[in-house]
């Protein structure tokens, strides 16, 4: 069962409606019983769990947003053959989701909130700490 379950075939399972006379993934699901398709499916995610991730974001701190990856011909240093950029969506502070969600309150959903946000944010901080220094 593992060569039949291609990517293609994961995303037709994926979306799977129960209706199989129309679906792509009637051959392989007909094959196997239910108990079969999920051992499979668990023990392939575990194998990939389990595999060695070189994450970009292993070693890096928890407030970097942006990283720039070169690879470099032996030799040539000075020159990069292949440079990859990567973004990540660090996670919002307990304080930042509150000031959104007091100024789209207040604004409704608009674009140019930035500034009131990171106001509301900055109040919310400092009468954070004026809690923390009362106890």
């Amino acid at each position: 069962m593992k060569e039949e379950l291609t990517n293609e075939m994961l995303e037709v399972m994926k979306k799977c409606s129960f209706n199989c006379t129309l679906c792509d993934a009637n051959g392989v699901c007909d094959k196997y019983d239910w108990q079969d398709t999920i051992q499979t499916l668990a023990t392939a995610l575990l194998e990939e769990r389990a595999k060695p991730k070189d994450d970009v974001w292993e070693n890096a701190p928890d407030n970097a947003g942006h990283a720039w990856i070169a690879y470099y011909e032996t030799g040539f240093e000075e020159t990069p053959i292949k440079s990859l950029g990567f973004v990540r969506q660090l996670p919002k502070t307990r304080a930042r989701q509150i000031a959104e969600n007091i100024v789209h309150g207040i604004n409704g959903k608009t674009h140019s909130e930035t500034k009131d946000i990171e106001y509301v944010e900055g109040v919310l901080k400092r009468y954070a700490e004026e809690l923390e220094g009362k106890e």
